[in-house]
């Protein structure tokens, strides 16, 4: 299922779930550095600071740590690799065929309150955070090439947005 940001006569679908103040998403990167960083410019993480005194001049800045923490409202389920497709196994339990897994990283997104309340300027304009990222995966975002069964979706900067309706078995969802 995905939404439409846009109207009924010019619709503009993105590959997000938005129902009742919960926006869901999937997504999967090559690995999860490039997760987090695909997250921390979206604004879904952000850096912890520690004041820092100027000793001749007595001025207090704040000075980024190297740390992240998720922004408010902002729930991550971090998956890893999924499974493709099971064992096989013998009566006594040996091995027959191992299992198939794929490697990159998949997580779920979920936000809700505040993280769906944050604006940016975006061309003289005040949008939605999630709207401007939504929108640059669709619209600057290439269709899933390496894809898992019939999932359909689009890979912008190493990281793919998975339409939740396309995956077959999710291995892990929200309650």
């Amino acid at each position: 299922m995905s939404y439409n940001l846009g109207t009924a006569d010019n619709p503009l679908i993105v590959l997000v779930d938005y129902a009742d103040g919960i926006l869901d998403a999937i997504v999967r990167a090559d690995t999860e550095a490039g997760f987090m960083a695909a997250a921390i410019y979206a604004q879904m993480f952000f850096e912890v600071t520690t004041p820092v005194t100027d000793e001749d001049t007595g001025e207090v800045t704040q000075v980024g740590t190297g740390e992240y923490e998720q922004a408010k409202g902002v729930s991550i389920d971090r998956i890893g690799r999924v499974q493709l497709t099971a064992g096989t196994y013998d009566a006594d339990g040996e091995e027959l065929t191992a299992p198939t897994y794929d490697e990159r990283f998949h997580a779920n997104i979920r936000l809700m309150g505040s993280a769906l309340d944050q604006y940016n300027d975006y061309g003289g304009d005040k949008v939605l955070r999630w709207h401007k990222w939504a929108m640059a995966w669709t619209l600057g975002g290439a269709d899933l090439t390496d894809l898992n069964a019939a999932e359909t979706g689009k890979t912008l900067q190493g990281v793919s947005l998975i339409d939740r309706a396309s995956i077959r078995s999710p291995s892990r969802v929200w309650f």
